[in-house]
């Protein structure tokens, strides 16, 4: 199992030593998903986060039968429905492969003894948790406060990834809108910055 990336990865959010990598690496399984798979599904327990090494998945619910995206996870990624991961209860959302993936999961109890044995650890399950409650904020408030547009405009300089890898309609479905009212607004931003 190549663990490069993942090491990669975690040391761009905080300084782990090789020995705190190898403390966490006995606990990661490696986990490979379909496109359309589900890596959950609502009503099961969370007690597992995975790390996107390769490909792309949405995070959604049901309402009224009509599935919403909520979020959208590429590569470096932390796959989870984190609320639910952290009160260890059952998602209320499903996270399903985009394309195929490659990914790296740990549970909850790994994460904790890593937790107990380095302050590093302890940190970096603190920026996560930090992360995933401003991830959470700004979509809440952009609906809020924004139109569609500032919406799309808002992704595009927070989420540019988004943009050049997930499909147009669940693009839309993660803004609110139509997929139609996205091609319009897609088009009527690309006219203006043409004149420009």
């Amino acid at each position: 199992m190549d663990l490069n990336n993942f090491k990669i990865q975690i040391r761009k959010i905080t300084d782990f030593s090789e020995n705190e990598c190898a403390l966490f690496l006995p606990y990661l399984n490696r986990r490979l998903l379909k496109k359309h798979e589900h890596l959950l599904k609502e009503g099961q327990s969370v007690n597992s986060i995975a790390f996107v090494e390769k490909g792309n998945l949405r995070l959604y619910y049901l309402s009224d039968g009509k599935e919403i995206n909520n979020h959208f996870f590429l590569e470096g990624d932390y796959a989870v429905s984190y609320l639910d991961f952290l009160k260890q209860r059952p998602s209320r959302y499903f996270i399903q492969a985009l394309e195929d993936c490659e990914l790296l999961t740990f549970d909850s109890q790994s994460l904790q003894a890593a937790y107990d044995q380095s302050k590093n650890w302890e940190r970096f399950g603190r920026i996560i948790a930090e992360s995933a409650y401003a991830t959470a904020t700004n979509r809440f408030e952009s609906f809020l406060f924004l139109s569609a547009r500032d919406r799309y405009l808002q992704m595009q300089k927070d989420y540019p990834r988004f943009i050049q890898r997930i499909p147009l309609f669940h693009l839309a479905s993660y803004l609110g809108i139509e997929p139609e009212s996205l091609s319009r607004i897609r088009k009527e931003i690309s006219t203006k910055s043409a004149k420009y």
